[in-house]
């Protein structure tokens, strides 16, 4: 299973906080994935059919030697807010109000 569901629709763009949880989730192996925006990735099984971009960045936990400082991350925070910028996307999102769910 993906994990996308389609009932509450798709997200535009999905975050991974790694290159492991993704190579997980692509069914890739780890010296496939890099950093950034994943063009071209497609969830198996789905098709055309998901919409959704997805982006690696870097795990955030302090323990990362290779992104030490929040400093050294900022590019990953970059590079999403100019994926957001291009695809149109805002960073607040309202749920379907059909279905009584409250706006965030």
């Amino acid at each position: 299973s993906s994990g996308i569901n389609a009932e509450y629709g798709q997200p535009m763009i999905v975050v991974f906080n790694g290159k492991e949880i993704f190579a997980k989730f692509a069914r890739l192996k780890l010296r496939d994935v890099s950093y950034g925006e994943q063009a071209g990735f497609k969830i198996e099984g789905v098709g055309s059919s998901c919409e959704s971009r997805f982006f690696v960045m870097s795990n955030t936990s302090p323990l990362n030697a290779h992104f030490p400082t929040v400093q050294s991350r900022m590019w990953f925070y970059d590079g999403i807010r100019e994926m957001m910028k291009r695809l149109r996307v805002s960073p607040y999102f309202s749920l379907d109000p059909s279905r009584g769910d409250s706006k965030v």
